[in-house]
């Protein structure tokens, strides 16, 4: 019974941290994938004197994707029957040029407001509907979730990490006797504390085990996976397979240094 509780004092806070670590991929993979559409979603409305291409643009704004001039013949067949053909001629000379321009990435606040800047410096251009207001909303809210999921798995990450380092200590105090022994023997420290790296392995096995099967399960969720298309969501942001071998990698890596920590204090 108390060797069960050894490994759940390691295998919880393991699950926890690894729990964290998922949930920053996973939102970090769900924001790209909205930020992408998005992206191709907006587009910038543009009023010009002349005709404008796509190559002049791209030289002064990069992020330049397509542009796709807007027909005006919509709005002057609304027209038509209001006012004279002569007066809807004169109309359609006058009209300048518009355009829908398409970006190949999701601009921030910052950034669209220097795209603003620059297009209006290009010669023709009378008028430039950013939509900055719809925009700067969706990226905050956008900023704010990230935001909101790392400060919550970073709070979690360090109070796993504490717990971690505390069992550590009260194993190595159970098997002080032998370290003790070994270090007289002129063991180096990964011999004197093997025990602790293979007990701290098997943990992080079971941890990860125990995660990557809630992922799995998460992956599966019929529910879950009819909501992320109602949203349009790609459902490759799932990844359990590659997912696991990272949080493996990572609750290895974590669990052997706290070992390796902990094991210094161990005086020759």
């Amino acid at each position: 019974m108390n060797s069960l509780k050894n490994h759940l004092s390691l295998i919880i806070p393991l699950v926890a941290l690894l729990f964290a670590l998922e949930s920053l991929l996973l939102v970090h993979r769900t924001l790209k994938d909205y930020e992408s559409k998005l992206g191709k979603n907006y587009a910038i409305v543009l009023a010009s004197l002349k005709e404008l291409n796509l190559q002049d643009l791209k030289n002064k704004v990069p992020e330049s994707k397509t542009l796709t001039p807007i027909d005006s013949q919509v709005i002057l067949d609304r027209l038509k029957n209001n006012i004279s053909q002569a007066n809807l001629v004169i109309l359609k000379n006058t009209l300048p040029y518009f355009y829908s321009l398409n970006l190949n990435s999701y601009p921030s606040t910052s950034r669209l407001e220097v795209i603003n800047k620059t297009l209006k410096s290009i010669d023709g251009i009378i008028r430039i509907e950013t939509f900055t207001k719809s925009h700067s909303q969706i990226y905050q809210l956008l900023l704010i979730i990230n935001g909101s999921v790392m400060i919550f798995s970073s709070l979690i990450a360090f109070l796993s990490l504490l717990l971690m380092f505390k069992q550590i200590e009260i194993w190595k105090f159970q098997h002080l006797e032998r370290m003790e022994i070994m270090t007289l023997l002129g063991a180096p420290l990964w011999m004197r504390s093997q025990i602790l790296f293979r007990l701290a392995c098997f943990d992080t096995l079971i941890a990860t085990a125990l995660v990557c099967a809630g992922l799995f399960y998460l992956s599966q969720n019929p529910t879950l996976l009819m909501f992320m298309q109602e949203l349009d969501l790609n459902l490759e942001i799932f990844s359990p397979l590659g997912d696991s071998i990272v949080l493996l990698l990572m609750g290895l890596s974590v669990s052997l240094i706290a070992v390796w920590i902990v094991s210094l204090q161990q005086k020759d």
